[in-house]
């Protein structure tokens, strides 16, 4: 019943995951994801177990010399209604008004406004769109080059509230379904 209950609200996870993920990349000409090698993941706690799933669709493209951090421009596009739980039934119920609410809000979205160099990677600096809800989101991001392309890694926690996920009814009592969302993110694009 526990894997039950914390798969119906892996949504919430899901949402918020795609709109981190597109903030953590950046290369010199604009380069399109490769879906393939990329993945973005959600993982928060329901009756304080975690649960994590992944988003199937998603597509961006990035900008990034590191050379010229400043420069960097970024953008990603979540499908909404891919939020994999390992149940359609699942699946279904987080796509629903009440979660990610895909038919109203089918993408969430994530531009980068700023990267710059911190430690050994960087900082990135966006906006996040879900449910039509815009909120700047930071995090760190790690790039590393090999075969040709550039993959960009990172994590960055946000709360689901925020942008009015399971925020109705019992879901909003975050002892249930905790406020706070890791979005774990690798984002694969051709080194320009």
């Amino acid at each position: 019943m526990m894997q039950a209950v914390s798969r119906r609200f892996a949504p919430v996870a899901v949402a918020l995951c795609m709109g981190v993920l597109a903030g953590g990349v950046g290369v010199a000409q604009a380069a399109p994801l490769d879906a393939r090698q990329s993945r973005v993941s959600a993982t928060f706690k329901q009756f304080n177990v975690p649960v994590s799933a992944d988003f199937k669709q998603f597509e961006g493209d990035i900008v990034f010399d590191p050379a010229k951090p400043d420069q960097a421009k970024a953008s990603v596009s979540v499908s909404t209604a891919s939020f994999d739980l390992g149940d359609p039934m699942y699946n279904k119920e987080v796509a629903g008004k009440d979660w990610l609410d895909s038919k109203a809000h089918p993408k969430a979205t994530f531009t980068v406004t700023s990267v710059k160099p911190a430690g050994k990677g960087y900082q990135a600096t966006g906006e996040l769109t879900i449910r039509g809800i815009t909120k700047p989101v930071q995090f760190p991001v790690s790039i590393q080059t090999a075969g040709g392309m550039n993959t960009f890694t990172g994590k960055a926690t946000i709360k689901r509230l925020d942008f009015k996920v399971g925020a109705d009814g019992e879901w909003a009592d975050t002892t249930l379904v905790a406020n706070e969302v890791v979005i774990d993110f690798k984002l694969v694009a051709a080194a320009k």
